[in-house]
């Protein structure tokens, strides 16, 4: 059922008609936004919020939340409108990363993921049309595997020339407000809208037990924080790089981002390099700063990987979105971009499936356990399961299984189940054995 605002008009199709406007008119400036924030879209929104992800601070959950939900929503409305809304304190939790250092991740109480939810949706409505299609990250129809696909073809197109990898010191932590703010403004006028956003990013947070305002940054975990990151990344560097590829740069010059994830092709060399000067700069201008020892310039292309194999050598490899990007030979003999899992990652991945079932040693729910198990392997193989990685998919099937039956028979404190009978049960909860494979370069 669609519900309608009081004009008669449902809440999506206003959605629609500024996602038009922005496309039909890239230089549209949007105002009177906040009057979307009503009673039935909200209601929407609610409908469409996780109710399993973690609660917070005030511990409320989708459901508690929803047991009044239309006295919720209309005191939400009243204090968004008068400027008394004020999010609650977000929880900030620190999630390890693979080198050692930690995430932060922030768990916002169910009322702001609602408003950032559906202050996310109207910005995407604004901002989706102006993004370029090198952006991959958190936007419809587009996700991780068609960012590596847009990289195995731009390095395919240079025969011989350099990629230039950028990995950006804490990017979602870093964003300044001033500036992000100053962008929201070259599109949006609504002064109230605006201020609500400055109310999301500012919020309070807790750490270690500790409450501060947000100064900086848009914290990872808030529904907001993707389109807010895709908008400022969008204005600091597609655009410019947009810019200085067709003003600038004489050869072919490529980008593939997803989020702040990126990778630069270049057809020449001399042309990456002097990028490769020049973006340090342009990142300093708007309060970023790049990893210098984690953003490499490296020789590309498959003419150069042929060269190289001629003379003894291989060109280095580097990392994209959890993958080692390598050369080799594709089964008609041209050298090519190869993706393969990265193994620091691989490791570290079974070591935490190994981790949680040694934790639930004595957890007398097998089945339960072992659903969460299966379910995190069947994200995994998904993720993975594309051309090139088909070998590392099966270790990593394989030795699942080998972790599992030692789990089995350590906690029995005995042979309890066979390897024939661990692969029956197995089966029968839905473990995966195959999988779909995505072609990540058809035309080699």
């Amino acid at each position: 059922m669609t519900v309608h605002s009081n004009d008669g008009v449902s809440w999506l199709t206003k959605l629609e008609r500024i996602g038009k406007k922005s496309t039909c008119n890239k230089q549209q400036v949007f105002n009177n936004l906040g009057h979307l924030l009503n009673s039935d879209m909200l209601k929407g929104q609610f409908l469409r919020l996780d109710g399993n992800k973690a609660v917070g601070i005030d511990r409320m959950t989708k459901a508690a939340y929803g047991e009044h939900l239309d006295e919720n929503i209309q005191n939400l409305i009243l204090r968004i409108r008068r400027g008394t809304y004020h999010p609650k304190a977000a929880r900030i939790t620190e999630i390890p990363k693979e080198d050692g250092s930690k995430r932060p991740l922030a768990i916002s109480c169910t009322e702001d993921k609602l408003i950032q939810l559906a202050v996310s949706d109207i910005l995407s409505r604004i901002y989706e049309p102006l993004f370029m299609p090198c952006s991959c990250g958190f936007r419809p129809g587009l996700n991780c595997h068609a960012a590596l696909k847009a990289l195995q073809q731009q390095t395919y197109r240079n025969g011989k020339g350099a990629v230039v990898e950028i990995d950006i010191r804490k990017y979602f932590n870093m964003i300044p407000h001033d500036e992000l703010m100053n962008i929201l403004r070259q599109k949006i006028s609504d002064r109230r809208f605006l201020r609500l956003i400055e109310v999301l990013i500012t919020a309070l947070v807790i750490v270690d037990k500790e409450t501060s305002r947000n100064v900086r940054g848009c914290p990872q975990g808030s529904i907001l924080s993707p389109v807010l990151a895709n908008i400022y990344l969008h204005h600091v560097i597609d655009e410019w790089f947009d810019e200085i590829s067709h003003s600038h740069i004489h050869g072919r010059a490529e980008m593939v981002r997803y989020a702040d994830d990126r990778v630069f092709t270049f057809q020449y060399s001399s042309e990456a390099k002097r990028f490769y000067k020049a973006l340090p700069k342009r990142l300093n201008k708007f309060g970023l700063e790049r990893y210098s020892d984690k953003s490499p310039l490296i020789p590309a292309g498959h003419i150069a990987a042929l060269r190289a194999s001629q003379s003894g050598r291989r060109l280095p490899a580097f990392n994209f979105l959890g993958f080692t990007c390598d050369w080799g030979k594709s089964r008609k003999g041209l050298w090519r971009l190869k993706l393969t899992s990265r193994k620091d990652r691989f490791a570290a991945k079974l070591k935490g499936l190994r981790d949680f079932l040694w934790k639930n040693l004595n957890t007398p729910d097998k089945r339960r356990v072992l659903t969460t198990v299966i379910r995190v392997i069947r994200g995994w193989i998904n993720y993975h399961g594309i051309s090139d990685n088909q070998r590392r998919v099966k270790q990593f099937i394989h030795q699942s299984k080998r972790i599992l039956y030692r789990w089995f028979n350590r906690k029995g404190g005995h042979r309890g189940v066979t390897w024939e009978k661990l692969i029956l049960i197995l089966k029968l909860l839905g473990y995966p054995s195959r999988w779909r494979t995505y072609s990540m370069f058809s035309s080699c």
